[in-house]
């Protein structure tokens, strides 16, 4: 269908019309067209509900009583703006008494702001007080970042002042003047972005467990809504959204172990593109180059093969809109590394394919599923997750900044077998033993680890062990645990449930179940709630 036909056919649309299109049933070859039309009418629904005006109550009852001479399709087109009007009514008082997020407008219009956006540029001056009330600064950034994932950061004050960390998507660098050295980096998979980015603080908000509008504050003199946010069992924070974009621009943190995080954009503006010249990678003069990325870009599989000694596999199927972007090489272990990307944008999957040396070892805090009826590691946590497994003498690893959904497409177009993540645990029947829980200390024990401390809370086999050494030390333990790490592994894991099976001939467990009470994601602590003795 041509862009006239479609403007014309959503004007009918707009107008009230009934567009000639719905006369006629649609023929086979036009059915692409149904389809379009189909998902027009569809977002045509998501604008605002237009109510009857003012007028509109005193002429039903006219019509009604005989004041005015009543015409069939007219009460018709009255009932059904009535029905109309009920229906955006329930729908309305639907999402708002049974959706976790109440103020889902301003939680919409924010996505919609970022979507805008090519890219901007700013200030960002982070900042702590204590319960004293004093405030230090600690970094003074300019950044400027753009939807494909590029950035460039200046450190303008702060521990890392005048050092300045870019990506393009192809290359990661740092330039270091305390040292006088530049470093090349891994472009990807890049963990360590900048704090207080635009798209990072939108995501965390629509996964909050509660969003409430608390006021309306000026901030760097412009006018802002005050958003008090709830993440799933963390302390509530505040953010400010800018009224006029509808963008984060200031973000303070609760006050844990007497101290306050303000992160803010003292300035900001956009742009349709980072200026090239602060994408460009060059050495400095008077700099030592230091080549910390070991990948070694080929131009074909033929390439690649000679240089890591296998033939390398390419899936035979990939998520829609993925393409095959470029092939590298590590050198250092001889993998093979094969980079889709889905066009503008700046989601990116990696393919990793290399000789297996030793049987896949899961990390203890991975999701165990199976990949074509093999042992798979699968990590969910964010901001990229993976698919780990080992098939006919090889090891493949799928990762991305994406869904699981779309990373398990690449994994079953490699291994041409499914991808099977487990959802519960049932299966494996209840503990023997029941522990008690407590659930308020279990919510505080996951505040204190958000706020950075007793991070082995979140590592089953750790929490395992500790469970494990104090059933044999009720009275504390001193020096080392005496139930190695090393004799406890993870035999099931569905990321929310999990039994951890303990090889010691000492321990008084023999299985330990855990679960994650407060929170159910990646940074969810681990609870004991039962276990199996040994020789049950």
């Amino acid at each position: 269908m041509d862009e006239r036909k479609l403007s014309q056919y959503i004007d009918n649309l707009n107008a009230g019309k009934r567009p000639g299109e719905h006369k006629n049933r649609f023929q086979e070859e036009e059915r692409e067209d149904e389809i379009l039309l189909a998902t027009v009418r569809k977002v045509r629904l998501l604008k605002e509900v237009e109510y009857p005006d003012d007028l509109f109550q005193q002429r039903l009852v006219n019509s009604l009583t005989g004041r005015e001479k009543p015409k069939r399709n007219r009460i018709r087109r009255y009932a059904l703006i009535c029905t109309s009007a009920a229906a955006a009514i329930l729908l309305f008082l639907t999402a708002y008494y049974f959706l976790p997020n109440r103020d889902a407008g301003i939680v919409y219009a924010m996505e919609h702001a970022m979507k805008k956006i090519q890219a901007y540029h700013g200030i960002i001056e982070v900042s702590e007080t204590n319960g004293l009330g004093e405030t230090i600064t600690q970094s003074k950034r300019e950044v400027w970042a753009d939807k494909k994932g590029n950035y460039y950061i200046a450190d303008l004050e702060g521990t890392s002042k005048g050092t300045i960390t870019a990506n393009n998507g192809e290359q990661k660098w740092q330039l270091r003047p305390e040292e006088k050295a530049a470093y090349l980096l891994p472009a990807f998979p890049d963990a360590s972005r900048f704090t207080f980015e635009l798209g990072n603080e939108i995501n965390n908000v629509t996964k909050a467990q509660t969003v409430k509008e608390v006021g309306i504050e000026t901030v760097n003199g412009r006018t802002a809504t005050k958003l008090q946010i709830t993440p799933d069992g963390g302390d509530p924070y505040f953010l400010w959204v800018d009224a006029e974009t509808d963008l984060p621009l200031q973000r303070v943190s609760a006050m844990q172990n007497g101290i306050q995080i303000k992160a803010e954009y003292a300035s900001m503006e956009f742009m349709d593109e980072i200026p090239q010249n602060l994408l460009a990678y060059h050495v400095p003069e008077g700099y030592e180059e230091v080549d910390a990325n070991t990948e070694q870009e080929v131009a074909s599989l033929e390439e690649a093969e000679r240089m890591a000694g296998f033939v390398p596999k390419l899936p035979e199927q990939a998520a829609a809109g993925y393409t095959l972007d470029r092939i590298t090489v590590e050198k250092d272990r001889a993998a093979v590394k094969l980079y889709y990307s889905a066009g503008d944008s700046a989601d990116t999957i990696l393919l990793t394919q290399t000789k297996t040396s030793e049987k896949l070892v899961p990390s203890s805090m991975a999701i165990l599923g199976s990949v074509n009826d093999n042992e798979a590691e699968i990590i969910t946590a964010e901001p990229t997750r993976s698919i780990r497994w080992q098939e006919d003498g090889m090891e493949y690893c799928i990762l991305g900044d994406l869904s699981l959904e779309k990373l398990s497409v690449f994994a079953e177009g490699l291994s041409k077998g499914k991808v099977v993540v487990p959802v519960s645990t049932e299966d494996a029947g209840e503990p023997q033993i029941k522990v008690s829980v407590d659930r308020s200390a279990e919510e505080n024990e996951q505040k204190s680890v958000d706020a950075g401390h007793s991070p082995w809370k979140l590592d089953p086999v750790f929490v395992s062990q500790v469970f494990a050494s104090l059933l044999l030390s009720p009275d504390g333990i001193v020096g080392d645990y005496p139930i190695a790490y090393e004799n406890i592994k993870i035999i099931s894991n569905n990321g929310i449930d999990a039994i951890a099976e303990i090889e010691d001939d000492k321990s008084i467990a023999r299985y330990v179940y855990l679960k994650r009470l407060v929170r159910q994601d990646d940074t969810g602590i681990w609870t004991v709630v039962g276990y199996d003795p040994a020789g049950s």
